[in-house]
This record gives C-alpha cells, structure tokens and sequence, in this order.
C-alpha cells in the first residue's frame, strides 16, 4: 500500500492528487467500518480517505487533529456501534427479523426484513386455517437466534472484535 514515507498505514487518499505534506502534520482517526487506527494527514481534512485495513472510505473530520466535537461542519457521521444498544437490537431481530441488524449499522440487514415482510403479509392475505404448532416453534426459534446474533454482533462491535 501506497502510505506516506516513514508511515506505511498513513490512509491513501481516494481523490487524486498527492497525500505527502512539508510538514508531516498526523492525526489519528477510527474507521467507522473496522474500528481500526489510522493516520491521516493536515491536507486531507474534509477529504475521503480509504481505510488501509478494511478499505472502507472514510471521511477525514477535524477531531482526528484534536478539534472540539462543535467543531464538526462536516456530515453526519454514522453512529458508532459503542452507542447502540444490544438489547434493543435483540428485540428489534426478534420482532421484525432483519430490523436489529439495520439497528446495528448493517445495510444487509434489508435483504432479511423485507423478504420476512412481504411473506407475513402473503401470510396474513391467505391466512385460512391457523398456524400450527411447529411452524410456531420453528418461527419462534428463528427468531431466537436472530435475536441472540443481533445481540452478540453490537456486542462485539463495542469490544471492538466486530
């Protein structure tokens, strides 16, 4: 990977033009993806970065140099996971399998809720005999372990191995 000389995990700039600097001015950031350490430079301030450890493009805002949090003009930056709840991811993927995954910053999470939507929906439209016995335990099952993974992934997330 192409970083600053003397710095190999310097974040590469994803516009063009060039990362080196007169004065190495570092500050130090956290990708929102990995929750990695990275370097990054004065001039890429505002610019977007690639993360050299997950390759996630993440943009340069002024508390990697010790700006005050009110100093952010940028953006909204996605809330890290360290600030969301595992309990309300739990009971989010138990009720509406998909939704704590979304909850938890993950956009796959869609591919579950609107799928498990629509088939409710489909369901409820040709509901004529009441559900049975064991799809209630095979769906109350499912949703156990959506609920327990949700939980365990925001989980490792704010111990920072997710």
């Amino acid at each position: 990977m192409a970083g600053l000389p003397g710095n190999p995990l310097v974040a590469r700039k994803v516009r063009k033009g060039s990362t080196a600097m007169a004065t190495a001015d570092y500050g130090v950031m956290f990708c929102w993806q990995c929750g990695k350490e990275m370097s990054v430079v004065r001039n890429q301030l505002g610019t977007d970065v690639e993360c050299p450890h997950c390759r996630a493009i993440v943009t340069v805002a002024p508390q990697a140099f010790g700006a005050p949090p009110a100093a952010r003009s940028m953006g909204a930056t996605p809330v890290s996971a360290t600030r969301k709840s595992p309990a309300a991811a739990a009971v989010l993927n138990f009720f509406l399998w998909g939704a704590g995954y979304i909850y938890a910053g993950r956009t796959w999470g869609w591919a579950i809720l609107i799928p498990s939507i629509v088939l409710s929906l489909v369901w409820l439209g040709s509901m004529v005999e009441p559900m049975g016995s064991g799809e209630m335990v095979a769906g109350s099952l499912v949703s156990l372990a959506l609920g327990w993974h949700a939980y365990h992934m925001v989980r490792e997330a704010q111990s920072g191995r997710g």
